[in-house]
Parts: structure tokens; C-alpha cells; sequence
């Protein structure tokens, strides 16, 4: 009769070291972060993580399919999950690569939080089809001996003409010094005007009676229509242009 608090003691010792355990297990799993998606063999998206700053955090992924003898099976559905377990504090840029030979390709941006008791969140930030197609936007580049000059284009019917005129060829011109304020040189065809009084500044340029290409570099009030602007100072300009003449090659280059 004696021996049976003995066992009891033992059993309780046992139950609270299974539980211990369990917590133990718990917490550890409150530290991570995770991420799942589904795909199938013999075609489905392959997923693989890209991690800014491995420092910071740890990724481990794992495979898990739909029915246990689905492994061997061609078009069998399983779920990839990919664990993120912090390393130190802080935060970084984490990247899904999402690659499939039938559908799209995909990089999904999520940002990593691990805070000062390595406890890791995942944030989703965007994602980037990367077979979608994007606008192309034309800017002007005016090219001296020296420097090359990009001019952001108006949006009005003389920049479209131009950009037109100019996407199937390069211009040469001699651009002479006008009033000490612009360079000014005649363009091998006519452009539709849309005339409005302007006070010009450094880096505008202009289009003066529909066939004179103009690139400011002081002040200047008249009649002109706006071609585009060139992020520039006057010092810089004149720098590049020169006092006098000068000569240029203009043409387009096309940005994302």
C-alpha cells in the first residue's frame, strides 16, 4: 500500500515532462513563419526563396503530397512549405520565385520581421508577373562631344511627331548660339505647333515656327511649343554646348 504514492509520483513526473515538452514544441513553433503553396508533379509551378539577408533569417522548405503513394506518380498534387526561423533581429526582403514551363512566371515580394525574441512574421508585399508586358516610355537624348543630355518628352501632338519622325532615324544638327539664352537649329521637316507664350528656363526645349529644334539655357518669353525638358543647370549646359555653335546628334532611347 505504501509503494502506490511512489507510482503516482511517477506518473505525475511523466505527465509533466510530456507537457513540458509539448510547450517546449509550442513556443518553438511560435517562433517561425511559414509559407504554402500547392503545385503538382510533371508540370505545376516549382517554387524556390530568395532571401535578401540570410543573416537574419533561415528558410527551410518541405514537400507534402495530397496521398502518401502520390510521390512516384506523374500529376500528383502536393504542397511545398517553405519555414523561416530568425536568426538575429531585424528585417529583410524575402522573394517566392514562382517558375512554371506552362503558366506564369511570378516573384512574390514578402518582407521578414524577426523581433528581439527571434519570433519571425511574414508580411506579403507585392507581387510581379514577369511575362506581362510593359509600357515603353520615349526620351529625347540630345548628344554633344561631351555629354549626353535626356529630356523627358511634353505630352502634346509636336513631341508625338517628333518621337514619331525619330524612332526610324538619327538626327545630326548645328545648333547656333541665339541671344545668349538658347541654342537654336532647323530640323529637316516640319512639326505641328501648339504655340503658348513661355518663359523658358535652362533645359527647356522648344520647337520655334514648326521646324526650329531650341535648348535653353537662360530665360527667354515668346511664342513656342514644348517639346520637352533636360534636368540640367545652365552651368552644365553651357559646359556641354559650348559658347558658340555647336553640333548634336538627337535621337530616342525607350525606358520601362
Amino acid at each position: 500500500m505504501r509503494r502506490k504514492p511512489i507510482r503516482i509520483a511517477i506518473v505525475l513526473i511523466a505527465a509533466a515532462l510530456l507537457l513540458s515538452g509539448c510547450v517546449a514544441k509550442q513556443k518553438e513553433d511560435d517562433r517561425v513563419a511559414k509559407l504554402s503553396f500547392h503545385s503538382f508533379e510533371g508540370g505545376g509551378p516549382s517554387y524556390s526563396v530568395r532571401i535578401a539577408d540570410p543573416a537574419i533569417v533561415s528558410c527551410q522548405s518541405e514537400r507534402a503530397y495530397a496521398k502518401a503513394n502520390h510521390a512516384e506518380l506523374d500529376g500528383a498534387g502536393y504542397t511545398v512549405t517553405f519555414t523561416f526561423r530568425g536568426e538575429k533581429p531585424g528585417e529583410t526582403a524575402v522573394t517566392v520565385e514562382e517558375r512554371s514551363p506552362i503558366g506564369g512566371d511570378y516573384d512574390r515580394l514578402y518582407y521578414a520581421f524577426v523581433d528581439e525574441d527571434l519570433r519571425v512574421s511574414i508580411e506579403e508585399f507585392s507581387v510581379t508577373d514577369l511575362n506581362a508586358a510593359t509600357e515603353q516610355t520615349a526620351v529625347l537624348v540630345i548628344g554633344t562631344e561631351t555629354r549626353l543630355f535626356y529630356a523627358s518628352l511634353a505630352d502634346n501632338s509636336a513631341a508625338e511627331a517628333l518621337k514619331e519622325r525619330l524612332s526610324s532615324e538619327m538626327l545630326t544638327l548645328k545648333l547656333q548660339d541665339y541671344g545668349s539664352f538658347e541654342k537654336v537649329g532647323e530640323l529637316p521637316w516640319t512639326l505641328p505647333t501648339e504655340e503658348e507664350r513661355i518663359t523658358t528656363s535652362p533645359g527647356d526645349v522648344t520647337l520655334y515656327q514648326g521646324n526650329q529644334l531650341s535648348v535653353s539655357y537662360d530665360e527667354n518669353t515668346w511664342e513656342l511649343t514644348r517639346l520637352g525638358t533636360i534636368d540640367a543647370t545652365r552651368e552644365e549646359l553651357l559646359d556641354a554646348f559650348g559658347e558658340g555653335d555647336a553640333t548634336v546628334s538627337v535621337w530616342l532611347e525607350w525606358s520601362e
